[in-house]
């Protein structure tokens, strides 16, 4: 197991300007960073390059500074869309596919292993697990086959639906998403364990890690303080209420071997430029205490 952190660690300003991942990865290297985590729902706006046809000098950009730098990519979060939509085009599919593709593609080009993905829901069906289920094992094994392009594996995302209550998304609760996975039984597909999202469904998460353990690609390592509102999520961990000890004890014993990686966007974005070197240290520091948890 590895610390890693989302680039999305500082991402936005506080006067609302994206700070350049170029830079984002020098502050986190000196502060002791070596994996990081390339998230394309960041980079997935419109301001983005990403969405441009400067897209792969923008990647190669990137590749170049980690080479630089000397640290790595891991696991990375791919684009992600609601691709069970009942209301988009062909058109509108066809170009969010592309970008589905492309950032596997940029995964690859700056040396991921792993990409991170999102399941969707039939919301149209009167079975709406059994078809959601039918419909996203249609759709993920062609997306299987596609990362394989790329020599990358997928991890799917354990999923939250407190904010549209009484419906549901299908893969909210581990038992559907490792029931996903033990149909697809492909090793190049697995889950990724969002701990934030488990704490926000109030799911027990040493269970729910023991049920995911052969399936576990990739983490999510966040707090909160809400379960509804934005801004209060995705805090530092030991800022909310998650039991972290039992959590990385958890890991350790079903020998997970993936990224430990901080996805906590609402961390340095609050901070000023002149105090992203102090904060990145200290976010390091506590990246350092949670993964010697259980050593002692």
């Amino acid at each position: 197991m590895k610390l890693s952190t989302s680039t999305n660690l500082v991402f936005e300003r506080p006067d609302h300007t994206i700070f350049p991942m170029t830079e984002m990865m020098k502050i986190a290297k000196t502060a002791g960073f070596q994996e990081f985590d390339l998230n394309f729902y960041d980079w997935s706006l419109p301001h983005s390059p990403f969405l441009t046809d400067k897209w792969r000098s923008w990647i190669e950009e990137i590749a170049e500074e980690k080479e630089r730098l000397g640290v790595s990519f891991g696991q990375c979060h791919a684009y992600t869309y609601n691709f069970l939509d009942p209301c988009m085009t062909s058109e509108e599919k066809e170009r969010h596919e592309m970008l589905v593709l492309r950032s596997l593609e940029c995964s690859a080009i700056v040396g991921a292993t792993v990409c991170v993905t999102h399941p969707d829901t039939d919301f149209t069906a009167i079975s709406q697990g059994k078809c959601s289920k039918e419909k996203n094992l249609e759709y993920f094994k062609r997306l299987i086959e596609k990362a394989g392009a790329f020599e990358m594996e997928l991890a799917i995302e354990n999923m939250c639906d407190i904010t549209i209550a009484p419906r549901r998304k299908y893969c909210a609760y581990p038992e559907e998403l490792a029931d996903l996975l033990d149909t697809l039984s492909d090793k190049r597909i697995g889950a990724c364990w969002d701990f934030e999202h488990a704490d926000i469904m109030q799911q027990n998460q040493r269970q729910s890690l023991l049920l995911l353990k052969d399936h576990l690609k990739a983490t999510h390592v966040s707090d909160t303080h809400s379960a509804t509102d934005p801004d209060l999520m995705h805090v530092m961990p030991l800022f909310g209420k998650i039991d972290w000890k039992e959590a990385v004890e958890t890991l350790k014993e079903i020998n997970y071997q993936g990224s430990f990686s901080f996805e906590v966007n609402n961390y340095g974005n609050y901070f000023p430029d002149e105090l992203l070197p102090t904060a990145l240290e200290f976010a390091y520091k506590i990246g350092q205490y949670l993964m010697e948890l259980g050593d002692k």
